[in-house]
């Protein structure tokens, strides 16, 4: 059985949802149990959930985290957007059935395009998580930050392969909260700085095609529109699509994949729902794209 986390509030259950059938179109829904983590999720909310992953013949479980397991935590990166939802996936190993030994955790702006049998059977001996790298070349101002030599990377937190029984064994969550009390002014970027500082001697780094984000599809500056980069095969056939910046459910999203988007979203029962069915956003969406369309701005996105 394969189990995938995904954490969400009402705002995301859409998003959720897309998700969700991304996986179940791409891989045996019999095989897949779903742990939708939230904080008092609607029941109406649930049941949309629950009818999707029922009609494909997949299992999903709903678990509500408790506030104090989370008190201890503040959003200080992109608080106007996000909430304490970030820090669930730190409570996992806790909130998930003992016989849950992992769990693979994905952000709700994800595309599961593959089976992803290889990234589930990612041998975590010894080791608290698989993660992927964040970019192509390691940001070396993480790494100081959060204290560590830059020879150990920084993982991106939308996609975790998350060993459960090492978490258990070694009271990872436990040690999330110390090292977050203790280490205040590291932890910018929330969970996954926190997730960074504290594991990145524990942890395995598997192929970038597992979270291909939106910077990969940007054009370098300094390089001209014909440029292409040397990891094209991975942008044009991803494992994972991570929608990390830009939204495709945003008005002004230019990625050259959201229409992918809109094709999962069609399998939901928000077939057809789109920003840019409205008049304002279209109008929004024409102004924002008009200096591009008149040649007196360059693309920012490369042409696949």
């Amino acid at each position: 059985m394969m189990h995938i986390a995904l954490t969400i509030d009402h705002k995301f259950v859409r998003f959720c949802a897309v998700t969700m059938v991304s996986v179940l179109k791409n891989n045996r829904p019999q095989d897949v149990t779903f742990h939708i983590v939230s904080q008092s999720l609607p029941q109406a909310d649930c049941d949309i959930l629950a009818r999707l992953a029922s009609s494909y013949g997949a299992t999903i479980a709903f678990y509500d985290v408790p506030e104090e397991k989370v008190s201890g935590y503040v959003i200080r990166w992109e608080g106007q957007r996000l909430s304490k939802v970030v820090f669930y996936r730190c409570v996992l190993s806790s909130l998930l059935p003992a016989t849950v030994s992992k769990v693979l955790y994905m952000d709700c702006d994800v595309l599961v395009l593959s089976a992803l049998d290889e990234l589930w059977n990612t041998n975590l001996t010894g080791v608290a998580l698989a993660g992927i790298p964040d970019a192509i070349q390691v940001n070396p101002v993480h790494c100081k930050r959060l204290g560590y030599d830059v020879s150990y990377n920084y993982f991106n937190g939308g996609v975790l392969l998350l060993n459960l029984d090492y978490w258990r064994e070694h009271q990872i969550e436990e040690q999330c909260v110390r090292y977050y009390q203790q280490y205040p002014d590291r932890v910018i970027y929330n969970d996954q700085d926190l997730l960074n500082g504290l594991l990145h001697e524990h942890k395995v780094l598997v192929a970038m095609k597992w979270d291909v984000q939106e910077g990969l599809y940007r054009i370098p500056k300094g390089k001209n529109a014909c440029w292409r980069p040397p990891y094209l095969e991975t942008i044009l056939h991803p494992a994972i699509l991570h929608y990390s910046s830009r939204k495709p459910w945003q008005y002004h999203c230019m990625h050259p994949l959201r229409h992918l988007y809109f094709e999962y979203q069609n399998l939901t029962p928000w077939k057809g729902e789109h920003v840019l069915n409205r008049f304002g956003p279209r109008l929004h969406r024409f102004i924002h794209l008009l200096p591009y369309t008149l040649g007196l701005k360059r693309s920012k996105y490369l042409k696949l």
